[in-house]
């Protein structure tokens, strides 16, 4: 499903001046994947059931968190209904000294608690299936300590209890940062999200990181993962991407000053400029609002001084290694496949 029913949907919400969204006043919040993708796209859309009033009471500089009932859904099959009781989690292959251990284990090392956005390869331009969220879990450096990964192995194979496996080179899984969530924005995992144990790796899209995950192998093959065997990268490094919140495409607008304000995000990457287009005129700097790391996304914002008739609104971001996007999709929603997307987002607004 389009942005476009999602996007009529956020019409009812209150627009907003660039103060109030800089203060974390927009909420704008990201919709769930469909329960079970049936493409060769690994992903789906549903308009949100429910978005909140803006909050106007948060204190200034605060970045928006995405609900965990509304951050994005996406699963290989059905939904793994676990017993924490019953789960264990094997790492073990080509290590000197393999291990299991039971969520009680977990529970018992040093918590860590990190905000950062989940993107879905399949996010198409504009698209949301996007959010971010507190996680709380820890370090899978704390956890292997004391394990030695040999010199032979090439890869970290992941399974699932739902069916689902992927892999990835060693420097994605032994990067600092990876991490073993358990908690969403301060309370367990739901079973949506990956009840009981989920893993995180820095600049990845959320096909690299399993929910429900039982098993990691370190191996010297280079089997691929599920969606790697559909055409889908076998990297899936997050693509350097920005997007509109507020207007949505097609919204009829006043005339006059008109917020305009979204998200950007570059995976390990800082975002360093953000810019909106009108039309065909120059490209002009939007206002930023970042977190504490890249892995935390940027809220834009910008005042438009609307003139009455259709425009077209264009949004594009740079990122710290100096990459602009330039190429511009040809619909709203452009997919993502194979390698997710940094294809420029536009919208069409008539003012009146």
């Amino acid at each position: 499903m389009g942005m476009l029913a999602y996007g009529e949907e956020r019409l009812t919400m209150k627009r907003f001046t660039r103060r109030q969204f800089l203060l974390g006043a927009a909420g704008a919040t990201l919709a769930a994947c469909g329960p079970r993708a049936t493409t060769s796209q690994p992903s789906g859309s549903a308009p949100s059931d429910a978005l909140p009033k803006p909050d106007l009471s948060k204190p200034p500089g605060e970045i928006l968190v995405t609900p965990g009932d509304k951050l994005y859904e996406q699963t290989y099959s059905e939904i793994a209904r676990l017993d924490a009781a019953d789960w264990t989690l094997t790492i073990n292959g080509m290590v000197d000294k393999p291990l299991t251990l039971s969520y009680d284990d977990i529970l018992s090392m040093p918590k860590v608690v990190e905000l950062r956005t989940l993107e879905c390869i399949g996010n198409p331009v504009g698209g949301n299936l996007i959010g971010n969220v507190n996680w709380g879990g820890v370090y899978l450096k704390d956890v292997m300590q004391g394990m030695q990964v040999q010199s032979g192995a090439r890869r970290a194979r992941f399974s699932a209890a739902d069916g689902y496996y992927t892999s990835v080179t060693l420097d994605w899984i032994i990067q600092p940062g990876t991490l073993l969530a358990y908690e969403i924005n301060g309370k367990p995992l739901t079973p949506e999200h990956g009840y009981p144990l989920r893993i995180l790796m820095p600049g990845l899209y959320g096909q690299k990181m399993p929910k429900w995950i039982t098993h990691i192998e370190f191996v010297d093959t280079d089997d691929l993962g599920y969606w790697e065997k559909q055409g889908w990268s076998d990297v899936a490094s997050v693509q350097t991407n920005s997007q509109f919140d507020y207007p949505v495409n097609g919204a009829s607008l006043p005339a006059g000053s008109v917020p305009v304000y979204g998200v950007a995000f570059a995976g390990k990457r800082d975002i360093t400029q953000v810019e909106v287009r009108i039309d065909d005129g120059e490209w002009q700097a939007a206002e930023l609002l970042q977190g504490d790391s890249s892995l935390v996304w940027t809220q834009w914002a910008f005042d438009w001084q609307a003139a009455p008739g259709n425009h077209e609104l264009l949004v594009r971001a740079t990122d710290s290694d100096g990459f602009t996007q330039e190429v511009f999709a040809s619909g709203t929603l452009s997919r993502a496949y194979p390698n997710g997307t940094d294809l420029i987002h536009s919208i069409s607004v008539r003012v009146a």
